[in-house]
């Protein structure tokens, strides 16, 4: 049954897009299931890199800390069917290069151990063509990150992360986690969350929250609207750990 789950997983986690399943289930069933609570690291950073971890269920936070270690800089928030530090697993005698965290109990993953997934990829064309593309878009995805920190507006950031997530009800980040990820500081988010309330982006309810994030195009009625509201709660402390759902207009 682990097995099975763990192929399905791989099939669908877009660093295998294209992958057959003859391909994948080799690494699935050498994949080992393990569950996290909020707060628990998955590893260290300066730690042997031995597992390409895939997220099966809630997300995971990838920091890095300042040299005094007092500020934290993350780097990315990987939520399900997304591989954690995929780049360090393809290098010879790696160590992870930040640490990486649960930001939801449970969180699980999935582990793969990295001589056989680099095994597998390097000797199979399909793997091999469907991780190059992966590592192609991630560079992508990295360039339109760093020229939206250097050329957009931090409400436009937060609009955009909202966006980002509103497929489904996920956990939304801390101001503090929301600041280190959008590049600026817990007080700015805060005032800017605020703002979004005042204009009708941000919906609060008894039973949770809902988001409007959006761009609106070419008037504002009904027409053209799309709901995805969910049950969830916006959260501005680090405890309990609810979920957001937006609603795009």
């Amino acid at each position: 049954m682990s097995s099975e789950r763990a192929l399905a997983l791989l099939r669908h986690a877009p660093i295998f897009q294209g992958a057959q399943e003859p391909d994948l289930l080799p690494l699935a069933e050498l994949g080992r299931f393990s569950v996290l609570s909020r707060g628990q690291h998955l590893f260290q950073a300066g730690q042997a890199v031995e597992s390409l971890y895939v997220v099966a269920l809630g997300s995971v936070r990838v920091y890095r800390l300042s040299r005094g270690g007092r500020r934290e800089l993350t780097l990315h928030v990987e939520g399900p069917r997304q591989v954690v530090a995929g780049v360090a697993a393809f290098q010879s005698r790696a160590v992870y290069p930040a640490h990486a965290q649960a930001l939801q109990s449970p969180t699980e993953v999935l582990a793969l151990p990295v001589d056989a997934v680099r095994e597998a990829v390097f000797h199979t064309p399909a793997l091999a063509q469907a991780v190059i593309a992966y590592f192609a878009r991630r560079q992508a995805e990295l360039l339109g990150r760093l020229d939206s920190l250097v050329f957009s507006e931090l409400g436009e950031r937060l609009a955009a992360y909202l966006l980002e997530h509103s497929a489904a009800p996920h956990a939304l980040p801390t101001n503090s986690e929301l600041a280190a990820l959008l590049g600026t500081v817990p007080e700015l988010i805060s005032r800017k969350l605020g703002e979004f309330y005042r204009l009708g982006w941000i919906v609060l309810e008894r039973a949770g929250a809902a988001h409007r994030a959006g761009q609106r195009r070419g008037g504002t009625g009904p027409a053209g609207r799309r709901h995805a509201k969910r049950g969830g709660a916006l959260r501005k402390t680090p405890a309990p750990c609810p979920l957001f759902s937006p609603v795009l207009l």
